[in-house]
């Protein structure tokens, strides 16, 4: 039984390793050009050319229905739903799993480490936890 566990561990800690490469190397083809456009919007608002108040002519109307969760109160419902600690990459694979969000590990290390500054969430050698309102004082 031990020799079956040790290998289903293994094997998720490699799966976790692999979809966080492939999540990597999907995300490559469009960083350059992510990059690019930031750095063509910034240039366009130090020059005052951007119309900050005015929106854009080719916008998405308006969304109907309800109104989209932040990332950071999602992690914060996965983090409280759990009573242990939870790794990045399985908060990841429950944002995905519960609202069919893919965000990128990387993003949710960043809104952990701004939640951790809030003293919102915690982070030892076993993961993250929520911290309750008495905790968080």
């Amino acid at each position: 039984m031990a020799n079956t566990y040790e290998f289903l561990l293994r094997r998720k800690a490699d799966l976790e390793v692999r979809m966080i490469e492939a999540q990597r190397r999907a995300q490559e083809p469009f960083e350059g050009e992510l990059k690019a456009i930031s750095v063509a919007l910034s240039a366009l608002e130090r020059a005052g050319l951007a119309a900050p108040g005015e929106p854009a002519s080719f916008a998405a109307p308006a969304r109907r229905g309800r109104k989209p969760r932040a990332a950071r109160d999602m992690i914060l419902m996965v983090l409280g739903r759990e009573e242990a600690a939870m790794t990045a990459p399985e908060i990841v694979r429950q944002l995905e799993r519960r609202w069919n969000r893919a965000l990128p590990l990387a993003a949710v290390l960043l809104e952990l480490q701004g939640l951790e500054a809030d003293h919102r969430v915690r982070h030892d050698g076993a993961g993250w936890t929520a911290l309750d309102a008495e905790e968080a004082a």
